[in-house]
């Protein structure tokens, strides 16, 4: 993307920050453009997201309710990780709901403080990690969409730099969304 950029006559200095930190820097006047977390009809690039398990799974989507523990079983059940970039109302809401309504235990849905910790604990367990299809082909993981409800990160490009905004949507769209995971003709898997 950097690179893009410079051949666009672009100087980009890439911070790297979770959802709500983006957002307060897109607000600051020595942030110029910053990509940050939108529901998915208001983004300029939306990336679906799945579970990712070590086990591939046997179907083509992973329902909810199959995590639901039976009577005798001992525990929670295995839980479905939720990462810090999908910490954001809509997503996190809407899992919470299918969650509830397809009568999981509120602890089998969790938010980790990081990627690499959800990722560890995703590696050494049954349980899954909520994320893209390009996140989980980086980490070793099989990926299936939800099969109840379709998940997206919604991005766009806030900031104090409109012209600079304008052409990271533009121009440099695709290199943008190519860094995102966002699926498409563009060599990541669709």
């Amino acid at each position: 993307l950097v690179l893009d950029a410079r051949r666009a006559g672009l100087h980009l200095e890439l911070e790297n920050a979770g959802p709500a930190r983006r957002t307060e820097l897109a607000l600051t006047p020595e942030v110029r453009a910053a990509v940050v977390a939108v529901p998915p009809e208001e983004a300029a690039w939306q990336v679906p997201l799945g579970l990712a398990a070590r086990a591939a799974p046997r179907t083509a989507v992973v329902h909810l309710d199959t995590f639901r523990p039976g009577r005798t079983d001992r525990g929670p059940g295995r839980r479905i990780w939720v990462q810090p970039e999908d910490d954001v109302p809509h997503v996190r809401d809407r899992l919470t709901r299918l969650r509830d309504a397809v009568g999981l235990h509120p602890g089998q849905l969790g938010v980790a403080r990081s990627l690499v910790t959800a990722a560890a604990q995703v590696l050494g367990s049954a349980d899954v990690l909520l994320c893209s299809a390009v996140q989980a082909d980086e980490l070793g993981l099989h990926w299936r969409p939800l099969g109840e409800l379709a998940v997206v990160r919604g991005y766009d490009v806030a900031g104090q730099g409109r012209e600079d905004a304008e052409r990271l949507r533009g121009e440099l769209h695709a290199s943008v969304g190519r860094c995102l995971g966002v699926p498409g003709d563009d060599g990541w898997p669709a």
